[in-house]
């Protein structure tokens, strides 16, 4: 069944040193489990984090487990291996495992927001990569919505840089419109809503979704995203 919860109600701890950290979705490690995040069957973790002006996270490294950093807003810097790379809203931030790495945002004012999505993988190593959706071909979905394909698995020309992950994908679905329906055995997806609102159609049902709200859709689920209203409705979509 579909799970949704809005990041503004789930209680933020700090993580990294520095970071305001908002727990996602994470795997189901037992089987009676009953907190109602831990539902991921594929996808290994899904959080938010928050660093603040004049501050940096701490240096650290994951074995077996890749990352990618979603940046929502600000800008900043990400240090991997020994080098500092600048990185803005939009940007998808491809970090293998194994390698030491570390965000900053000790040179501005303003807060700089990202998701940490996370995959378990087997060994280290891979290649490092930033994508942002503004320098990605758009491809419709022959009905409402537009999709921008920020990043794949290895062998994917151009965007194959996972190896755990299906796609981290960015979509909009234009005004009074909605995708094609939607159905998929094979992969599990997390929607993260971006900008405005709409209404999620699954399991018989309709509800509404809106900025912030983490959506989690087992494989198998039959279901639409509808934008009945005036803005472009944007979210992403992790898929594992």
């Amino acid at each position: 069944m579909v799970h949704i919860v809005n990041w503004r109600d789930v209680q933020p701890k700090i993580a990294h040193m520095s970071a305001v950290h908002w727990g996602g979705f994470r795997d189901r490690e037992r089987s009676d489990d009953t907190d109602p995040n831990n539902r991921l069957e594929r996808l290994h973790g899904f959080a938010r984090h928050a660093l603040q002006g004049r501050k940096t996270s701490d240096y650290h490294q994951h074995d077996n487990l890749e990352q990618v950093y979603y940046v929502l807003s600000g800008r900043g810097e990400v240090l991997f291996g020994e080098e500092r790379f600048p990185v803005t809203e939009g940007d998808a931030i491809y970090l293998p495992p194994g390698v030491h790495h570390q965000m900053f945002n000790d040179m501005n004012q303003a807060w700089l927001e990202h998701h940490v999505i996370s995959q378990k993988v087997e060994g280290n190593g891979g290649e490092f990569a930033i994508r942002n959706w503004r320098d990605v071909p758009p491809v419709g979905d022959g009905h409402g919505a537009v999709r921008w394909h920020q990043m794949g698995r290895v062998g994917e020309l151009e965007v194959g840089f996972a190896r755990g992950f299906h796609s981290i994908d960015r979509e909009a679905v234009q005004p009074c419109s909605q995708t094609i329906e939607r159905c998929d055995g094979e992969i599990e997806q997390v929607y993260y809503v971006l900008e405005n609102r709409g209404v999620l159609i699954a399991d018989g049902r309709e509800q509404a979704i809106q900025e912030g709200d983490m959506i989690h859709i087992p494989t198998g689920t039959r279901y639409a995203i509808g934008n009945p209203h005036g803005e472009w409705l944007c979210y992403m979509i992790m898929a594992a």
